[in-house]
């Protein structure tokens, strides 16, 4: 069994983890189409958190999967969501807008 050390650690890792998670759900509702395949970028998303998180799993815990580091990745994500979903997504929001003045993005 492993210390207290090393779980802390991958609480704390996972945590961060979920913070980058809820940021990743900001920039796609960014880019996502309003209804034109809409269903597409939806399965793309998840494979994309499946890219992120999966490795982030195994270098952290060995691929051990346990309640506690599904509850760190919640706390991570509804804590972005709190705290830094607001100024974020209307950062990202004012950053498209003066970007799409420009001609060749998005």
């Amino acid at each position: 069994m492993a210390g207290i050390d090393w779980q802390l650690s991958t609480i704390a890792i996972l945590f961060l983890t979920g913070l980058g998670w809820g940021f990743f759900y900001d920039l796609f509702l960014l880019i996502k189409p309003a209804r034109r395949q809409a269903h597409f970028f939806d399965f793309l998303f998840w494979i994309i958190s499946l890219l992120f998180i999966v490795p982030v799993i195994f270098f952290t815990n060995w691929g051990e999967l346990r309640f506690y580091l599904w509850i760190s990745l919640l706390v991570g994500v509804g804590c972005y969501r709190a705290v830094f979903h607001a100024p974020v997504y209307g950062f990202l929001k004012m950053s498209k807008r003066k970007l799409k003045r420009r001609r060749g993005f998005f």
